[in-house]
């Protein structure tokens, strides 16, 4: 039987088959383009991971494209166009799909999804190449800069995320739409342990084990809730299961809409249901506190972290 080793191996080898095969298609050898160029790629070949996963390719490499003084572009067409939801604010990232093209000698095609060993600064500028597409889904800037604190690479990647994106019309009507009351947020993220949807985790919890996760959150968030008494509580999850148990059960309030990971192949999700990623976001964003839930086997979600440093917050990490 082989190992994990060997099949982590493999499926590099197929993915970067699969690249050779696509980019193949867009060989161009004309190129006049003199400056450095990274474009990172969402673009639906493989898995690519949810919105934060996504933003933290972006947020990384836009960094390396600015130390670099690079051009950066963001081709982000898979499941759908990031500019029905952003933007670009100061910078102009948007490119063509007709811009994509394939030059042998001076492109280079970089995969470092889930890859937490790379350090792509000084694989680019080590690089030949002045074309760089990138796919990518790590937050570098602990790599890029490893002499600077958590708080220092926030604030970059506060910075960051400003420079590139404003909210779409389209997307500022939604969050127009939310309740705008001083409030605390909780958030959980369970992946597959309700069992509601599936995820990049398989492990679902039998009911027994689901109604005593259900009754610690409760508990728990119930004994923050009194450190809070002029504030509203909300309760945001990727669990509509538990979302309607919070509805039910308690006197805390939920956003209306079923949420939806971007990342999982076959979500059956409309453009419109993918709002609901976008404006949970954004809501967080801009609460007074925002509590993470990570009790038992619930996953240590990044999406209330990033959002609480666009927001120039913190998230406060609630454990047993």
């Amino acid at each position: 039987m082989m190992n994990k080793k060997w099949i982590k191996k493999i499926s590099l080898f197929r993915k970067q088959l699969l690249l050779l095969m696509y980019y193949g298609r867009k060989i161009n050898f004309f190129s006049d383009k003199d400056k450095g160029r990274i474009v990172i790629c969402f673009d639906g070949l493989f898995s690519h991971g949810g919105l934060v996963d996504r933003l933290k390719g972006i947020i990384s490499f836009y960094e390396i494209a600015k130390s670099l003084d690079y051009d950066f572009y963001i081709s982000f067409t898979h499941p759908f166009q990031l500019s029905h939801f952003l933007y670009p604010n100061k910078v102009n990232w948007d490119i063509k799909e007709k811009e994509l093209k394939y030059n042998p000698f001076n492109t280079k095609v970089i995969y470092l999804m889930d890859n937490f060993e790379a350090n792509p600064l000084q694989l680019i500028k080590n690089s030949t190449a002045k074309t760089f597409f990138v796919y990518s889904n790590i937050d570098y800037l602990g790599t890029i800069y490893t002499k600077n604190t958590e708080s220092e690479n926030q604030q970059i990647w506060h910075t960051n995320y400003n420079e590139l994106f404003a909210v779409s019309n389209e997307l500022n009507k939604e969050i127009q739409k939310l309740p705008h009351d001083n409030r605390i947020v909780f958030h959980t993220r369970f992946t597959s342990l309700m069992g509601d949807f599936k995820d990049t985790t398989h492990t679902v919890l039998d009911e027994n084990k689901k109604q005593e996760l259900v009754n610690k959150l409760i508990r728990k968030m119930k004994e923050v809730v009194v450190l809070h008494p002029t504030k509203k509580v909300y309760v945001l999850s990727d669990s509509n299961i538990f979302l309607n148990f919070v509805k039910q059960k308690t006197s805390f309030s939920i956003l209306e809409g079923s949420p939806k990971h971007i990342g999982m192949k076959n979500n059956n999700a409309d453009l419109e249901s993918n709002y609901k990623t976008f404006t949970d976001f954004y809501f967080m964003a801009k609460s007074d506190t925002l509590y993470l839930l990570k009790l038992d086997k619930m996953y240590n979600s990044g999406f209330s972290k990033y959002a609480a440093i666009v927001g120039n917050n913190k998230v406060i990490v609630l454990q047993e």
